[in-house]
């Protein structure tokens, strides 16, 4: 098989491929569909390093033990729009996806729904959660807590996670949401996996090796230290989703939590997920609420544009022009990663479309 070679495959054929993948690691049909949604809508939105290239990772800490393919995930009422979520150990794309309908569905009985998860696993593209909310007219805020990969301002050693800072809100178009999906780090940790994978270079400034020189090798950035962006301010962002995706959930912090690329499988992640949902129009009407969305982002569309820029776009609408695409032609993944499900299809005597 040619490492070049490239393969196009709808997204919905891509969904039963996954899913009948997952079936096998013994999730049921139900959650199994949950988790190839969240996936394959990743490589949607062309954001592949969330997409169905991280299949076999997840299904490995199922084959170890350590994350629980069949969760009796517990919804504990504090209040009557507040929810604390005991994941029971499930895929977060799994926790997530239940807890934030039942965020829409309170806030929209109640004006606002907030849940804390605990016992959780790495739940993927938080834009997944974000665009449950928009679709349903609410604005949302989701934050996790997540593996240790970035140092604390000041330091030499990874601590924090590089949990995504995540917002979104419904516009006029309601396919096309307003989402700010944005990890703390320079670049996503997914996309250094994959490089020291595959053994491509990758720009200066985005991590230091293991001794703290800067590197462009994907393997020894990967190995190293991740750098946030923004220095202190990226830092100091990693550290508030620590207390509010770990500490005030109940779940694990302050760089306890595992690596899911890692070897580590001495145990559960214990994950942590906050989240915060909206109706949109809590002070003013839903049609009022869309009318200034839509000002707002024409009005900055039609600023004066800086060198080398031809437009303005809002945070959501690159994903949203590749979505289009992706739409129409198909969703492309590399030979490495064919290879790779291939593999694991084999493994659990599923049917392979490639």
């Amino acid at each position: 098989m040619s490492i070049k070679q490239n393969y196009k495959i709808k997204p919905d054929k891509l969904e039963n491929f996954i899913s009948n993948i997952y079936q096998k690691c013994k999730v049921s049909k139900k959650h199994a569909m949950i988790i190839a949604k969240g996936l394959v809508r990743a490589d949607v939105r062309g954001v592949w390093s969330h997409g169905v290239v991280r299949t076999s990772i997840y299904c490995e800490r199922i084959f170890k033990k350590v994350a629980n393919p069949k969760p009796k995930i517990k919804f504990k009422k504090i209040q009557k729009n507040i929810l604390h979520v005991d994941g029971n150990n499930g895929l977060g794309f799994v926790t997530s996806s239940l807890t934030m309908n039942k965020c829409v569905q309170i806030a929209k009985k109640n004006g606002i729904g907030i849940a804390g998860i605990y016992n959780s696993n790495h739940f993927g593209m938080a834009a997944n959660y974000l665009e449950i909310a928009t679709k349903n007219d609410c604005i949302a805020w989701v934050f996790t807590a997540s593996s240790p990969a970035l140092p604390p301002h000041g330091a030499m050693a990874a601590h924090f996670g590089t949990a995504p800072f995540a917002f979104g809100a419904p516009t006029m178009n309601k396919n096309k949401p307003f989402i700010l999906d944005m990890a703390c780090s320079a670049v996503a940790r997914g996309k250094l996996k994959f490089a020291a994978k595959s053994g491509k270079k990758i720009p200066y400034g985005l991590a230091l090796d293991k001794f703290g020189k800067p590197t462009n090798d994907g393997a020894k950035a990967f190995e190293g230290i991740m750098l946030p962006f923004g220095g202190m301010k990226g830092a100091g962002i990693s550290w508030m989703m620590d207390i509010v995706g770990g500490i005030f959930t109940g779940a694990n912090h302050s760089g306890n939590i595992k690596n899911q690329f890692g070897s580590n499988f001495s145990g559960p992640a214990n994950v942590g997920h906050f989240m915060i949902c909206l109706k949109a129009d809590l002070f003013q009407n839903k049609k009022e609420f869309l009318k200034k969305m839509k000002y707002g982002i024409k009005k900055v569309k039609k600023l004066k544009l800086a060198k080398k820029f031809k437009e303005i776009l809002h945070p959501g609408e690159p994903e949203y022009r590749k979505e289009r695409i992706i739409l129409k032609k198909g969703i492309v993944l590399t030979s490495d990663i064919v290879q790779d499900l291939n593999k694991l299809a084999k493994k659990l005597e599923v049917k392979s479309p490639f």
